[in-house]
This record gives structure tokens, sequence and C-alpha cells, in this order.
């Protein structure tokens, strides 16, 4: 039933990119260390037009990378649905991780069909996205029902257009859903039966991964990790690594808080303009041995080509390192 990984770990080169990859904890799953979030690609307040989209997509596969990043409930199942739309016929050469858990308001799911015309007026207002952020999280609700996570599984495979998720994650399920065995084996069944190739849990929270770490048969974590992170999370990597658990670090730029850091940009200065603070932050997580992808959002091939080419710059140097190292309390208090 599977493709087999696409790539070997270590490097793959085309046009001119040299790509990473890394497996993914005790996973045979080889991912390009640079994931292509999917959040946003068809939202409400998706920020380019559709087709823009689809070539970054596109173009994200032509240049090896590999890893995708999505929930059944972005973009009311839509982010799902284009996804699948592109990984069509190129199965083999994608690894498609995709969350369940939370759920929508009816009022939600309605906004899907009138998407079409209200996308191009959020894209001119400029705080479109941040107010239909707001709307989405204010009807958000959880559910880990075994019944309804089948289900949503079911509802992601069908809009995928593929027989099998290779990362299936629990969407950030509270502390008490990591004690049910019903619904951890269940997830257990679908792996045996090759409908998942593997599962695991999306933390909302540095508490809730720890106590992630525990839950039997979990193979990957996704959680925030960024310069904004501190020694607590540096623990944590550790001991995930220890028990070879893979981590998906997502918000490397803190919601964009670390790019506008000036203690951050004056690291940068130190570079007379080879890096910029988005690169910094990337090799920044980047170098940390425990993380297997970082997932950034990207909605336009610049934003693909200037975040591969981040990636693939030149290691921190020592100075690099011990001066952000220094950053790092004044970056957590700069976003509190």
């Amino acid at each position: 039933m599977f493709g087999a990984p696409p790539f070997s770990e270590g490097r793959a080169f085309h046009e001119g990119f040299a790509l990473e990859y890394r497996r993914l904890g005790k996973t045979e799953l080889k991912a390009s260390v640079l994931g292509f979030g999917c959040a946003q690609i068809a939202s409400m307040s998706t920020t380019y037009p559709r087709r823009e989209v689809t070539a970054t997509l596109r173009a994200a596969l032509e240049q090896s990378v590999n890893f995708f990043d999505t929930a059944d409930i972005y973009g009311q199942g839509d982010s799902e649905r284009l996804l699948g739309e592109i990984v069509c016929g190129r199965r083999e050469d994608a690894i498609i991780c995709t969350k369940a858990g939370l759920t929508l308001g009816t009022p939600q799911l309605a906004l899907r069909l009138l998407k079409p015309f209200v996308n191009p007026l959020m894209r001119s207002w400029g705080r479109g996205r941040d107010t239909a952020v707001r709307l989405r999280k204010s009807s958000e609700r959880q559910c880990f029902d075994p019944a309804y996570i089948r289900r949503r599984i079911e509802g992601s495979l069908r809009r995928l257009k593929t027989d099998y998720i290779d990362l299936f994650l629990l969407h950030n399920p509270p502390p008490e859903v990591l004690e049910q065995g019903e619904l951890f084996g269940m997830l257990e069944r679908l792996r045996q039966n090759g409908i998942l190739r593997h599962y695991g849990i999306s933390c909302r929270a540095l508490q809730e991964a720890r106590l992630s770490l525990r839950v039997e048969g979990v193979s990957c974590l996704q959680l925030d990790f960024n310069l904004c992170a501190g020694a607590d999370a540096d623990d944590f990597l550790r001991q995930a690594m220890e028990q070879d658990v893979g981590i998906i670090a997502r918000e490397v730029f803190g919601g964009g808080v670390i790019l506008k850091n000036p203690a951050v940009k004056r690291v940068v200065d130190t570079t007379e303009g080879r890096r910029t603070p988005a690169e910094m932050a990337l090799k920044w997580v980047q170098r940390q041995p425990a993380v297997g992808v970082i997932v950034v959002g990207m909605s336009c091939r610049r934003h693909l080509k200037s975040n591969i080419a981040a990636l693939e710059s030149t290691a921190l140097s020592e100075m690099e390192v011990e001066a952000l190292s220094k950053l790092r309390p004044l970056a957590l208090e700069f976003g509190s």
C-alpha cells in the first residue's frame, strides 16, 4: 500500500538547493526539514489567490519538500481538498500529516460556500486575517470520542484522495484525553490495518507535550518551538530524543514577535546583512537535533524560495549561537 520513502536521510539536490532530510523519531519517515504548513492555503483569509497557492504547493513538491501539515478543520476542509488535488498521482512523493479533534460551529462550516466571494474582500482588508483567526478560534470546540475521531479520519481520507495517512495527530487534546485507552486502542488498530502509518499528538503547551511522551504508541509530537523557548523546552527535546519520539516544530517565528524583536535585529546586524531575522530563527531551530521537521506556513513561491534558502544557508557560527542564546529571556519577555 505504501510507497517507499522518496528520499534517503541526508540531502537531496534540486535546482541549486541542497535539501536536508531527517528521520522522524522511531518511524521510517524521512522528511524534508522544511515542512509545508497548510493552515492558510484555503482559508477565508488566505493572503494570495488560489492560483498562486496552487503553484506554490506544486513548486514545493518539485523542489523536494515532502512534508505537508494540515488538519480536517483548516479552511473548513478545503486545505485537505486542495492538498489532495496537488499530490494526486504523486502520492509516494508526499508525507501527509493531518489532525482531528477540534470542531467548528455550523456558521463556520456554512462560510465555505461564501468563501469564493468573501476571500477577495478579506485579502484587501488589512486586519482580515486576524479577524478570521479570532472568529475561528471563538467557534472551536473539542471532541476526542473514538467514534468521532474515526469518522473524521475517514473524511480526511476522502478529501485527501488517499487510502492512507502517513502521520495522524490528535489536535491539541487536553491532558485527560491522554489517558483514554479506548481512543489510542482505536488509533493502533487503524495503524495495524494500514490506514495510518503512524500517529501522535499535536500539543498546545509544553506541559501537555511532556505528558504525551508517556503515551504508548505515540511516535511524533508537534509543538511550538522557537527562540522564545527556555531551558525547560531544551530539557524536553533531550527527553524526546532519548525516547526516539519525532518532533515537529511550529511557530518558529513566534507569531512574528521574533522577527520584530530589536535584540534579534541587533544580532542580525553583526552578520553585515548576510542573514535576516527569519533566517536566524529558522537556523536556531534547525540546529536542534531532536527536531525532525520545521513547519512554516507558505502561500506564495517567494516565501517558499526564501525559506529553503534560509535552511540551506551556512550553519550558525559559534558567535551567533552565543549571541542568540543570551537573547532567549529577552525574546520571551518581548513575546509575553
